[in-house]
Order: C-alpha cells, then structure tokens, then sequence
C-alpha cells in the first residue's frame, strides 16, 4: 500500500513539474499567439501579461512593443469623450504608446507596423493638444504614416478588428481631413512642411473601406470625409452620400469595443454635418484660420 502510495505521488509530480516546465518553456511566437487570442477576446490586461512575458524572454522582438503601444491605445479609446484623463495625463500616456513604437523601429526598421503605432501615438497626442497647437509635428507625423504606407505591413486579426494597412489608411485619411486646406497658401506650408488634402482624405478612406467594409470605423470616417468634402468643395451628393454610409453602418457588426462609441458618433454626426471636418473621436477640433492666427 505504502509503494503505492508512493508511486502515486511522484507520478503526481512528475506530472505537475512537467506542467510547470511547459509553461516556463514557451517560446516567444507561443507568448505573441497567446497574448494574439487574448487581445482578440478584448482582454488587454491578459494580452499584457502575455506580452510582458514575452519581453523577458525576447527582448530584442520588435512585434512584442508594437503590440504593447497598441494595447495601450485600445485602453485609452475605449474611453468615452466625458470620461477622458485630464489633458496632460493622456498626453503623457500616448508618448507611452510612441515610444514602445519607437522601441519597435529601432529593432526592426522595416517594419511598417512600427511606424503605424508611432503615428497613431502622434496623431492621437496632437487631437488631445489641438491640432492648431500641434501643426509643428504635422509633417513629421504625415512622414511616418506615409513610411508606414510604403512598407505596406499585412498583418490582419482574425476577425478584421485589425488591418494594418487598412488602419494606416484610415489614419492618413483622417489626417488630410483635419490638417486644413487654407494652410496650403505659398507661406504657410512651407513653415509647416505639410498642408491639409480633402481629396485624398476621401481617397484613403475609400482604400480602408475596400480592405475591410464591415469595419464600422472604417465607415464612419469614409462618411465623415465625403461630408466634409461635400461641404468643402460645394458637391451636395457627396454630403448625401457621408449622410447616407453613416445611416447605413448602424447596422453592421460591433468587432471592437470603439465601435459603440463610434455608431453613437455617427448619429450625431448626420444630426449635425458641421462638425464633420473637424472631427475627431476623442475631442473635436478648431481649425478656423482665426483661431490660428490668434495662437
């Protein structure tokens, strides 16, 4: 009975410390597949833990910061506009998306899924500023989204929540349309290096919508810059057209947690067209040349 006994207790062991060693033994691609799963379940506290064990065990792998800066932004969107930090507790927490995605870029600069995260963390840091107060890193943040183009990064999630170069041309959409057009005057872009584009705004949001159309996000801001442009150029179908892609989204399926926040902006969008050029899901935006001159 004693032998037994015994036998049942090491092979207990044995079995447990094989448990524990597995764990201990998973290489890096099984931590990035792991904290995969988890973020594709929006559980980004686990997909930290993941990640985290993944930095320790593979420091120099560039996709572990990338995928760090990224859980880091979803945290800060999922965030309603009334429920917002103060202003420079979120400023300080997109530098913390910018430079896990500097990080990345440093290890891997050919990487296009680096130099997407670095300019969301801009780009969401310069809407938080204002983007009249942020016009002196227009350029360089249009350089990284339009680096991030080049190198054209194929990463997709499962379920689309994800398509990185579907949300770099989402991000360059909204970029031409919240840059203003009036700083395109001889002068102005050049101390600026860059100028607003409402033409290609409409352009990239037709390429992100091509990649994904079921993305709400994707919708909302095609509609958004069709309005804008609509409003813009004097084209009232294009208006017609925002009006009726902002209607038509309410009905498609929520993948992300932003896609509540962003259907609710969408109606309130068509119930006010005007503010379609200066939006932007976390803050509406100045762009008068008034305010400008004023800075």
């Amino acid at each position: 009975m004693k032998r037994t006994t015994m036998m049942v207790m090491v092979m207990v062991a044995l079995v447990f410390s094989g448990g524990l060693a597995s764990a201990q033994d998973k290489s890096c691609d099984d931590l990035l597949k792991e904290a995969e799963a988890i973020w594709l379940k929006h559980d980004l506290e686990g997909s930290d833990k993941a990640l985290e064990e993944a930095k320790k065990k593979c420091p120099d792998n560039a996709e572990v910061y990338w995928r760090l800066a990224r859980n880091e932004y979803d945290r800060i969107e999922e965030i309603p506009r009334d429920q917002k930090p103060p202003k420079d507790k979120l400023i300080e927490r997109y530098r913390g998306v910018e430079t896990l995605a500097q990080k990345c870029i440093d290890l891997a600069p050919k990487d296009g899924n680096c130099y997407q995260w670095l300019g969301i963390g801009m780009g969401r840091r310069g809407t938080t500023q204002g983007i009249l107060n942020s016009l002196g890193e227009a350029s360089d943040l249009e350089k990284t989204f339009l680096k991030a183009e080049k190198l054209a990064p194929q990463y997709r999630s499962e379920n689309g929540a994800a398509n990185s170069l579907g949300d770099v041309y989402t991000a360059l959409g909204q970029f031409y349309r919240v840059v203003p057009e009036w700083l395109c005057v001889i002068g102005l872009k050049q101390i600026v290096g860059t100028c607003g584009d409402l033409g290609k705004s409409v352009e990239y949001q037709r390429k992100a919508v091509a990649r994904e159309p079921e993305r709400v996000e994707y919708a909302k801001e095609l509609g958004v810059s069709l309005i804008c442009h609509g409003q813009k150029k004097d084209q009232p179908e294009e208006i017609e057209e925002g009006k009726k892609i902002l209607k038509d989204l309410q009905s498609l399926p929520e993948i992300k947690r932003v896609d509540p926040i962003d259907k609710e902006h969408a109606k309130q969008l068509v119930e006010d067209p005007s503010l379609a050029c200066g939006y932007s899901r976390d803050a509406q935006q100045e762009q008068s040349k008034d305010a400008y001159k004023g800075e």
